[in-house]
């Protein structure tokens, strides 16, 4: 059996090319992850952590660094008691 529809139609209706594009009920900052921390009063917090971390890459970078090494190191110390 062949099938001889267009592959693009079976799953997506049609839209014509001069369309806009629905950006749905709620505005973007309400939606996902960034409404939750809104909801939950961090997005302030968020902001400021963001904007640390791009003024200051090479100091989260050698956090996140020590924190990994850390993380081996007690994992091979707990593997090493077993």
């Amino acid at each position: 059996m062949v099938d001889n529809t267009n592959p693009t139609s079976q799953f997506h209706p049609y839209v014509p090319q001069d369309a806009t594009p629905q950006t749905g009920n709620t505005p973007s900052s309400m939606s996902g992850l960034g409404g939750i921390l809104n909801k939950l009063n961090a997005g302030q917090q968020l902001k400021n952590a963001r904007g640390f971390a791009q003024n200051n890459g090479s100091l989260v970078l050698g956090g996140l660094a020590a924190l990994a090494i850390g993380a081996g190191l007690m994992r091979k110390r707990s593997m090493n008691r077993g």
